[in-house]
């Protein structure tokens, strides 16, 4: 979306900076998520596909219309990266010619855990734990009621009832 901000609005127009071109880009993709729901803005309730243009005619009144001109450039190319990669793949038959890079979608890809139905509540195991250091708590480390004890987290805590049990 950033790309074709800078397209849009420096190539068009000769703007420098982006931001407030790059917020109004983010805003009409959320509107267009959100369709249907609404939203407030300053103290007027609207629905939310109207929030990028309300944005658009407040900044036409206190900025002028050149400045209006390099933000409507926002709209402009989240509009084009919302057809790109979403509207022309799936109602076009086309292919997304935006694809994310794969170190991307691995740096920020969803972790699921792996719940496990007990009795009394949900679990959720931890990915593996890192091993850990051979370090004591003397020296500047902090250590805690549940400082590891023999390596037995649990060691001198008592019989461990489980809640809601006979």
């Amino acid at each position: 979306m950033l790309i074709l901000s800078q397209l849009t609005s420096g190539f068009f127009l000769g703007n420098t900076i982006f931001t407030s071109a790059l917020i109004l880009a983010m805003i009409w993709t959320y509107a267009q998520d959100n369709r249907g729901k609404r939203a407030t803005f300053i103290i007027i309730p609207m629905p939310v596909e109207y929030l990028p243009f309300a944005m658009l005619a407040f900044t036409a009144v206190f900025a002028g219309w050149d400045v209006a001109l390099g933000e409507s450039m926002g709209i402009v190319a989240a509009h084009a990266h919302d057809f790109i990669t979403r509207i022309y793949p799936t109602f076009g038959g086309g292919r997304n010619w935006l694809t994310t890079p794969g170190f991307v979608r691995r740096y920020f890809r969803k972790i699921t855990p792996n719940p496990t139905r007990r009795p009394y509540g949900t679990a959720f195991r931890q990915p593996a734990a890192q091993p850990e250091s051979t370090s004591t708590s003397s020296g500047g480390s902090w250590s805690s009621a549940f400082q590891r004890q023999n390596n037995d987290s649990w060691s001198g805590r008592g019989a461990g009832r489980r809640l809601g049990g006979d």
